[in-house]
């Protein structure tokens, strides 16, 4: 098969390389549409924590399956599926609480497992969806970081109607979680730096706003909340980024809480540990969550969230490399990519 293997920092080859064998309980899945994450980037640049080489890259994908392992109940070849990134062993503490995005021996799909930026991926079938008639593989491609958002927010936001809550960042992680909060009843403000991102916001029915570039992001919460601040803040951003973690405290109100979702490639963020103290902040983190997918996949299906509406490009797999340098470059209205490794180049 055809795929896009990174052997290096920068160094993308498209390539070929065996077709995957199941083993007793995977699939094999067709790729039709393996959308591009914000983490392909660092990863693209040698910089993702959870790396190594040679990797094929890709974790935000959806397809067909095309051959079954022989102890793999449940699905049929030709089945419509999209499948989660990680892979958790089942048997350590945090799997038996029924945390398994938190595994001790987590392997992450695209990063330490290879992944679908390829013509044919390997999946066991616990990361396996059956995909709903009513969703397309592309819209299919763009729910797993939809999970992150719902995880985000459902599980530890704990959005309450009328809670004034501010996501920070616009890309498609921020957007699902904006989103969601206000499917809850939350009254919510998006910031970013990029007037388009925040024009998507606005389209997509986000009707409050602040453009962070230059702008002093503890004075501008205030203003929009009667000087207490915001109840609660998402943090959406991560990357080298350090300043959104310490905006995120600023604006939140004395008592609220801050949930740090944005992925950190360097593991550092400064956190100002005595202000957050003296106002009793509460701060906690969030990572994606297999058991995010099924509720996803219903609002996607229901048309509650349409994820198709923020897809803005999309390449063969031969040009990997030129959508991730799209994404990164910011020049252009570049929301979600989605690659198709079955289409000719």
């Amino acid at each position: 098969m055809k795929a896009t293997i990174l052997h290096g920092g920068s160094d993308l080859r498209y390539e070929t390389v065996p077709d995957p064998e199941p083993g007793p309980r995977d699939a094999v899945v067709r790729v039709h549409a393996c959308s591009i994450c914000g983490s392909d980037l660092h990863a693209f640049h040698g910089k993702h924590p959870r790396l190594t080489f040679p990797r094929i890259l890709g974790h935000e994908f959806a397809g067909e399956i095309v051959a079954l392992g022989r102890e793999l109940r449940g699905f049929h070849v030709g089945q419509r599926v999209c499948c989660d990134i990680d892979f958790a062993c089942g048997e350590c503490g945090p799997c038996r609480a029924g945390r398994g995005n938190i595994c001790e021996r987590l392997r992450t799909m695209g990063f330490d497992r290879d992944g679908a930026y390829a013509e044919y991926a390997l999946v066991p079938d616990f990361n396996l969806h059956p995909l709903p008639d009513s969703v397309s593989y592309d819209q299919a491609s763009a729910v797993q970081v939809l999970g992150i958002s719902y995880h985000a927010v459902a599980h530890r936001v704990l959005p309450k109607p009328g809670e004034k809550i501010a996501v920070i960042g616009a890309g498609p992680i921020g957007l699902g979680a904006a989103l969601i909060a206000q499917l809850a009843g939350a009254e919510v403000t998006i910031t970013d730096i990029l007037d388009y991102r925040l024009a998507k916001a606005l389209e997509l029915g986000i009707a409050g706003s602040i453009n962070a570039r230059d702008t002093d992001m503890r004075a501008r919460a205030l203003e929009l909340t009667g000087g207490a601040g915001f109840d609660k803040v998402v943090e959406c951003v991560g990357g080298l980024q350090e300043r959104t973690v310490t905006d995120a405290v600023s604006m939140v109100k004395r008592g609220g809480q801050v949930t740090v979702v944005g992925t950190f490639p360097e593991n550092k963020a400064t956190i100002p540990i005595a202000y957050i103290k003296d106002r009793e902040i509460d701060l906690n983190f969030s990572r994606g969550n297999f058991q995010a997918f099924r509720p996803c996949l219903e609002l996607v299906g229901s048309g509650k969230i349409d994820p198709e509406r923020y897809i803005s490009h999309r390449f063969p797999l031969t040009r990997a490399e030129d959508a991730l340098k799209l994404l990164e470059a910011r020049n252009v209205e570049a929301h979600k990519i989605v690659l198709h490794p079955q289409e000719a180049g």
